[in-house]
């Protein structure tokens, strides 16, 4: 199991994050938008408009290292905010979507290493941990 129970309840009732991919240049770009947690696979599905010919889609392609941050505040002190770091693998796959306006083609991230910050009452304040074996540039 990818994610803690806490986690996943975390994931499953946002609906924006935040990718971070690096460009052609070498630069990071970072994008708001629209995800799923894939709870069948533990990934995050991205998911868009015209998602095969965006940015971020040639960056993944061309270098698979990625962060997604996804992000709530609750209240105006250190305890109301709350956020999953996931660094991982992504890659581009395509699959059957629901919505007809959004393209078939996704990214798909495979976590690596997960941090938080007091998404679960069982483990409040800061904590990280990777996810496999296969930590190698995460």
């Amino acid at each position: 199991m990818i994610f803690t129970d806490a986690e996943s309840r975390f994931l499953t009732r946002q609906e924006r994050g935040h990718l971070s991919t690096i460009g052609a240049a070498g630069w990071p770009q970072v994008k708001p938008l629209g995800f799923a947690y894939n709870a069948a696979l533990e990934t995050i599905d991205i998911t868009g408009y015209a998602m095969a010919s965006s940015a971020k889609y040639r960056n993944v392609q061309a270098v698979p290292r990625v962060a997604f941050v996804v992000d709530e505040v609750t209240e105006p002190t250190a305890q109301g905010a709350h956020f999953l770091e996931i660094r991982g693998i992504a890659e581009t796959v395509t699959h059957v979507s629901t919505d007809p306006h959004l393209d078939p083609e996704i990214i798909r991230i495979r976590p690596l290493r997960v941090i938080a910050y007091n998404v679960g009452p069982d483990q409040p304040g800061l904590y990280a941990r990777n996810v496999t074996d296969q930590t190698a540039g995460a």
